[in-house]
């Protein structure tokens, strides 16, 4: 190499390592799809996760976030093979990663969770959503408000259960907050110090509070508790609840929410607050068959363009251990069920967190405390992508 060659190709080299620097935070790497039978993939830690399965021909995107033990979380955006496309370091344990389209405008969305778990427990974990663009700067940051759309003093923390966005200043999120009711029926021998985790969902717009709906408003509820209900306890918080999941019925534009601790979906008007059904548990409005019976559900969402409630089944250890999806069609006039199907997830029982999309003939399931992400074909069986993962994920979604 000539002299002069050399002075540029080593200028060349000192600007890259320059840009590489000063994108170290919002590092981007492109999938190197050339090895197919590589098992694994590129990533800042490798020892994270490794894959099985080529992805078969459905393309896409998935949303990871990963933590270690050493409380740095990763978001990662994977194409459909399981290879890095796009990933950011936190400092801070992070989960919920989603992918939202605003007004033609691609952003995402994460629960960053500063310090352990502080209202919910040990099976809660609190933080704020930051709300970003496609490349990771950060728009806004979204917590829960007090009544009087002024911070919260005591706990502006939200739950990691779920978030939407509905724009760029407009989201709906749920917090946990301690109450002491004294609306429990005598019947439960509720303690004069009784305290219970109360699921609070919020909509907040440009910064004011424009819908809050308190799950301790509605007595009916306690007496459904599968789990946390001792009443009569002083000492510790009942969470009896556990809310993990909202969506918005896009046929109507009320909320459909997820209790675990019930094993109840309750659909919920978006104007006035009231129940307007509960699906699930001792007191169904709509009857159930044994097969349609369902445990310990989690991320309850509509799929088939609206016309199918769809979750994770997670089921429950002693009852029921394994995971099945399951797939309603509601007729919410008549209180009936017109069209069912289940699927036995064929892989580890999930006994917390989970989730699942419907993507053409197949399932994305997110594996949850079972510590991998599937892809399956839910007529034949076969496995396109085992994603083993040393950590579990609170969700794993593709788009």
């Amino acid at each position: 190499m000539k002299p002069k060659e050399l002075t540029n190709a080593l200028i060349i080299s000192a600007l890259s390592v320059i840009i590489l620097w000063g994108c170290q935070k919002n590092t981007i790497k492109t999938a190197n799809n050339s090895n197919s039978n590589k098992d694994s993939i590129p990533f800042i830690d490798s020892t994270l996760y490794t894959v099985t399965g080529s992805g078969g021909q459905d393309t896409g995107e998935i949303f990871e976030a990963f933590n270690n033990t050493n409380g740095v979380g990763t978001l990662a955006i994977l194409d459909q093979k399981g290879y890095v496309i796009k990933e950011k370091n936190i400092d801070s344990r992070v989960d919920d990663f989603q992918k939202w389209t605003i007004n033609g405008q691609t952003r995402y969305s994460y629960l960053m969770a500063p310090a352990p778990y502080t209202t919910g427990g040990p099976t809660s974990e609190e933080g704020y959503d930051v709300i970003c663009d496609s490349n990771f700067n950060q728009l806004s940051e979204a917590k829960f408000l007090s009544p009087g759309n002024i911070d919260n003093p005591d706990n502006d923390r939200l739950d990691v259960h779920d978030f939407i966005l509905l724009g760029d200043n407009h989201y709906m999120a749920i917090s946990d907050q301690i109450e002491s009711p004294t609306n429990v029926p005598d019947s439960l021998h509720p303690s004069s110090k009784l305290r219970v985790t109360a699921c609070i969902i919020q909509e907040v717009n440009n910064g004011r509070v424009v819908f809050q709906w308190d799950g301790t408003n509605y007595p009916e509820l306690y007496s459904s508790s599968v789990e946390n209900n001792d009443f009569s306890d002083s000492t510790d918080v009942m969470d009896y609840m556990h809310m993990n999941s909202i969506c918005i019925d896009s046929t109507d534009n009320n909320i459909i929410c997820s209790f675990r601790n019930l094993n109840e979906i309750i659909k919920i008007n978006h104007v006035t607050g009231a129940i307007m059904w509960r699906l699930g548990g001792p007191y169904s409005d709509f009857p159930l068959s044994s097969d349609e019976l369902f445990l310990r559900q989690h991320y309850v969402r509509f799929t088939d363009n609206g016309q199918t409630l769809m979750f994770v089944d997670n089921g429950q250890i002693s009852l029921r251990p394994y995971t099945r999806i399951l797939e309603f069609q509601l007729n919410e006039s008549a209180k009936v069920i017109d069209g069912f199907k289940f699927y036995n997830i064929p892989d580890n029982f999930i006994q917390y967190a989970g989730s699942v999309k419907k993507m053409n003939g197949n399932y994305f399931i997110g594996g949850g405390s079972a510590n991998y992400t599937l892809q399956v074909n839910y007529t034949t069986n076969q496995v396109y992508l085992r994603m083993n993962q040393v950590f579990a994920s609170y969700r794993a979604l593709k788009y």
